[in-house]
């Protein structure tokens, strides 16, 4: 099961997925925006996004897919082997669920990288080195190293305020200009 929604209606689904088979893997790819998800006081603390939405749903979950934007998804996959082939971070404290992912993730056209236990997945939520910068398999893990706790927030909004002050008159950021400020801010 792939739960993509906004990060602060996880509530309103938990109960839903309580229902669901115990053995069935939930893939969360949903991300934190304070702005939107009108803040969540132990985000705000430092917990793991997906820590605390394991919590919440009372099951284990693994993060994927939340550090690609929605035009890279769609148009930068690419077959395995390939020089420029985006790596996505999986992370999980299941080794089955966080395999399953993974092997879904390269069905999906990108390179899969493990990312460790679901505690450190905050290194691949918004702000973070690794966040829709696009980076290889060789970067990948470098960037996830890079990661700074207490960093990344700042730059999340930092990111938000130059896309708000960059295209207040209207229009949206293409997906290049999205992953050029994004590798500007968070790397």
């Amino acid at each position: 099961m792939i739960l993509s929604i906004p990060f602060a209606r996880i509530p309103q689904v938990a109960p839903l997925i309580a229902k669901v088979p115990a053995d069935t893997v939930v893939i969360d790819t949903s991300n934190y925006y304070p702005h939107r998800d009108n803040g969540i006081a132990a985000i705000e603390a430092g917990q793991a996004e997906s820590v605390w939405a394991a919590k919440l749903l009372g099951r284990p979950i693994v993060k994927a897919w939340n550090s690609i934007g929605a035009e890279s998804f769609a148009r930068r996959d690419k077959p395995a082997g390939s020089a420029d082939r985006i790596a996505l971070p999986v992370a999980a404290d299941n080794a089955r669920e966080r395999d399953l992912a993974m092997a879904l993730v390269e069905d999906t056209g990108f390179d899969a990288f493990d990312a460790g236990p679901l505690a450190q997945s905050w290194r691949q939520q918004p702000g973070a080195p690794a966040y829709c910068t696009d980076l290889t398999r060789q970067e990948l893990p470098v960037a996830l190293a890079a990661a700074d706790a207490a960093r990344s927030p700042k730059r999340r909004d930092l990111g938000l305020a130059v896309v708000r002050e960059r295209f207040a008159a209207g229009g949206q950021p293409d997906a290049e200009y999205l992953v050029r400020l994004n590798r500007a801010l968070y790397l």
